[in-house]
């Protein structure tokens, strides 16, 4: 055999023993896995674990705070009610002696709430969570207390996007406008002595700013003629709050601005 020969022939052999082995599902021979798919790997379980310690954390703070949370919102209800009922007027726990009420004339389809206020167990004032739709820029949330005769025992806005220097007048911390609704009575639905002056009203609107008032003004008396009529009907209803309820109003006095 010549020399060219045995050399061709060992190369076929080196060639075929490769295939084989290629072929060969018992190799050992497995596929090495890039640098870019391994990288891709660990950040993705980096992240895994990162999400799940966060979502751990946050349950954690808010099981610690919760009781927190609660005893401050209960604060804020109580001196809010405080500020528009006397509290030596009333004995009961106001703030989780409450109806949940719905109608249009309370300015929104939401459920407001109804805060009963009773001294040895009769009712001496009603505190209700309102709207007034029209303002200038939106809805203006506000709470009224009457006592059992109709007569406004106070008015406070809860929340509102008034323009700042001009509609937020109606907030407590700004003027002294809103106490003008304190001792109050609406004669009938349509009292036309309930209106800003500008429609020869008996209450005064802001220089520069006569739709906010207008539009508060209307939603106290929209809510007194609701009370009026339903008062009965509020009165009788089961108690809808107890001491495992978060209060319903969000803040006290800390209206938003625009």
């Amino acid at each position: 055999m010549s020399e060219q020969q045995g050399s061709t022939e060992n190369v076929d052999k080196t060639e075929q023993d490769s295939n084989d082995m290629s072929n060969d599902p018992n190799s050992s021979k497995k596929p090495v896995k890039s640098v870019l798919n391994i990288a891709i790997t660990k950040n993705t379980k980096i992240l895994a674990l990162f999400a799940i310690t966060c979502t751990v954390a946050v349950s954690l703070v808010n099981e610690l705070t919760k009781d927190r949370i609660k005893h401050q919102e209960q604060q804020q209800l109580l001196s809010t009610l405080h500020s528009i009922i006397d509290p030596s007027l009333y004995d009961n726990d106001i703030a989780n002696d409450c109806v949940m009420v719905s109608s249009p004339e309370l300015g929104s389809s939401k459920v407001q709430t109804a805060y009963i206020a009773r001294k040895s167990g009769n009712v001496v004032a009603v505190a209700i969570t309102s709207v007034a739709p029209g303002g200038y820029n939106g809805d203006i949330n506000f709470i009224m207390a009457s006592d059992i005769e109709g007569k406004v025992s106070g008015v406070r806005v809860l929340k509102h996007q008034e323009t700042p220097g001009l509609g937020d007048k109606i907030e407590i911390r700004k003027s002294d406008w809103i106490t003008k609704f304190t001792g109050k009575v609406l004669r009938s639905a349509d009292d036309s002595r309930w209106a800003v002056a500008k429609d020869n009203g008996m209450f005064d609107q802001f220089t520069g700013a006569t739709i906010t008032p207008r539009a508060l003004v209307k939603g106290v008396k929209d809510t007194l003629v609701y009370v009026r009529k339903n008062k009965d009907t509020i009165l009788t209803r089961p108690n809808a709050c107890d001491n495992n309820q978060t209060s319903s109003i969000a803040t006290k006095d800390e209206a938003n601005h625009e």
